[in-house]
């Protein structure tokens, strides 16, 4: 175990209680969000909320480091969802139109797909997936010239699998279309790359992978596009509200910033992005490569080590060009399995049919043999 990894294990209040093997469901307290939650309170008592709002801001410069953007086309948003509402709802469509998403994907991209169907009679075209794999061709199939907008997430929720980004922005862009991705199953987990994916939007939050707490977003807009669109929702926090000693609304008429922030339609707040900024910098300073690399070492190990359980099926593609953090496989019984693993502080998540098992870089390989010597007496 590096020097790196063994501090972050001692100064973490849930590892020295769990074996966490969840973050795809929630990101663990650790040493420093701990801290930056305690400095809050103190920033709190005497009213001064400059340290918190200057944390904020450079959320900002550290996601578009996780992503390879620039911090000019990044904003906030409450949750991951808001910001596939922003994508969704920004474009304009006519009787002609169709929407394009994976049939079973989060639901906050699909519910988008058939909200649109519902109130403005946008077609909805479902893709579906060869056993929990989706091929750019399942999306060739079905994008068009009337197709708007592309919605997917880059790793499932469900089965941990990893879409070909590059090549579905591509076929959406040749027909006309946007793209909207969600990474918020990879963002933290996996090297992520907007120049080179080429999407149009990105939504994510600071939860999960990125180490911070729930209820709050990011939002990524290519920046040629920014100015391109009209915001879908009012709110002054998109507009110029001039300093914060001296504030000051035109409410005889709306006029949006010409940034990002334009798509700011809610106040962003501080505390929980002044934790986020926290969280986000320890994977920052142990590498978002190194970070990838070691979960896959992780989820090597511990695809080995399930097929020693038994013939039991796996709902992730085992092949590392699909895999991410996730491993989900099918037992018997699942969500009671997931219930005594609980009762054993060994935290997974139970879902569609299967256990979902999703280490971080700080996760050990002895993490993986409690949790497979637990699940041989459970079975």
């Amino acid at each position: 175990m590096d020097s790196f990894v063994e501090q972050i294990r001692n100064d973490s209040p849930t590892l020295k209680e769990l074996n966490y093997l969840n973050h795809a469901s929630t990101g663990p307290l650790h040493g420093r969000t701990a801290d930056a939650l305690q400095n809050y309170l103190n920033c709190w008592t005497l009213i001064d909320y400059t340290e918190p709002c200057e944390a904020r801001e450079d959320v900002r410069n550290q996601f578009a480091q996780v992503i390879n953007a620039s911090s000019e086309e990044i904003t906030f948003t409450p949750d991951v969802t808001h910001g596939s509402k922003i994508a969704a709802n920004i474009l304009d469509y006519d009787e002609d139109s169709n929407i394009v998403c994976y049939w079973n994907d989060y639901p906050g991209q699909v519910y988008q797909a058939l909200y649109l169907q519902k109130t403005k009679g946008v077609e909805y075209r479902q893709v579906a997936d060869r056993k929990n794999i989706l091929t750019p061709e399942d999306f060739a199939e079905k994008v068009d010239d009337n197709t708007k907008l592309v919605l997917l997430s880059h790793v499932q929720w469900i089965s941990g699998f990893k879409a070909d980004l590059k090549e579905i922005a591509k076929i959406a862009h040749e027909n006309d279309a946007f793209i909207l991705v969600d990474t918020i199953q990879s963002s933290g987990a996996l090297v992520n790359d907007v120049r080179d994916w080429d999407v149009d939007f990105l939504t994510c939050g600071v939860t999960k992978w990125l180490l911070g707490p729930d209820q709050k977003g990011l939002f990524f807009m290519k920046k040629k596009l920014i100015n391109e669109f009209y915001p879908p929702f009012a709110g002054y926090h998109g507009t110029d509200q001039g300093s914060l000693f001296d504030p000051y609304w035109n409410v005889n008429k709306l006029e949006y910033l010409n940034t990002i922030d334009r798509y700011k339609d809610t106040n962003p707040g501080s505390i929980l992005y002044y934790i986020a900024h926290a969280g986000m910098q320890i994977l920052l300073d142990y590498g978002i490569k190194n970070v990838e690399n070691r979960i896959f070492q992780l989820t090597d190990y511990l695809i080995d080590e399930l097929n020693k359980l038994g013939d039991y099926e796996f709902i992730t593609p085992t092949d590392r060009e699909f895999r991410s953090g996730i491993i989900n496989i099918r037992l018997p019984d699942n969500v009671e399995i997931a219930k005594k693993l609980k009762q054993q502080k060994i935290i997974v998540s139970s879902r569609y049919g299967g256990i979902r098992i999703s280490p971080h870089f700080y996760n050990t390989e002895e993490d993986i043999d409690n949790l497979i010597d637990t699940l041989k007496k459970i079975l």
